[in-house]
C-alpha cells in the first residue's frame, strides 16, 4: 500500500504519525503497544493531520527509535526500517512485528517500565488482567 493511501486511513490501531522523534520514553511506548497488540507502522515524517513534511535526518531519527527499541524496551525490539520519498520529501516508514515475547515493557519518564497495548490510535497503559492475558497467550 502506498504511502499517501496509508495516510489517508488516518492513525490507528496499526498506524501511528510523528512529525519527528523527540523523546525515547515516548516512542518506546508507541512501539511496545504495537508490539503488544498485531504489530504496527510508525510514519516519521508525517504530522498528526496527515501533512507530509519529511524528515531533516533521517539517520538522527533512526538513531533515536533504535535507542529506544535497545535501551526503553524490554524485551527489546527491532524495528525495520524503509526510507520512501513522496513528493521529494523522505518519510521514514518503521515497522514493528507482533512479538512472540509478550509482553513488552517501556521505560517511563519516571523510570518505571510499564506495559502500553494499542486501543484505535492511542498506547494505553495495559490493567494487570490484560498483562495476564498477554503472558497467557504466549504460553498457549
Amino acid at each position: 500500500m502506498s504511502v499517501k493511501k496509508l495516510i489517508l486511513e488516518g492513525e490507528g490501531v496499526v498506524l501511528d504519525f510523528k512529525q519527528t522523534i523527540t523523546s525515547c520514553e515516548k516512542i518506546a511506548k508507541t512501539m511496545v503497544s504495537f508490539a503488544n497488540n498485531r504489530g504496527g507502522k510508525l510514519l516519521i515524517g508525517v504530522s498528526n493531520e496527515g501533512k507530509i513534511l519529511g524528515v531533516k535526518s533521517e539517520e538522527e531519527e533512526k538513531y533515536m527509535i533504535l535507542k529506544a527499541a535497545h535501551f526503553y524496551c524490554k524485551p527489546i525490539l527491532e524495528p525495520i526500517f524503509e526510507e520512501i520519498y513522496v513528493d521529494d520529501k523522505i518519510i521514514l516508514r518503521v515497522s514493528i512485528e507482533q512479538s512472540t515475547l509478550k509482553p513488552h515493557y517501556a521505560l517511563s519518564e519516571d523510570q518505571k517500565w510499564l506495559v502500553y497495548v494499542r486501543i484505535k490510535d492511542k498506547s494505553i497503559l495495559a490493567s494487570e488482567l490484560f498483562v495476564d492475558d498477554l503472558r497467557r497467550e504466549i504460553g498457549e
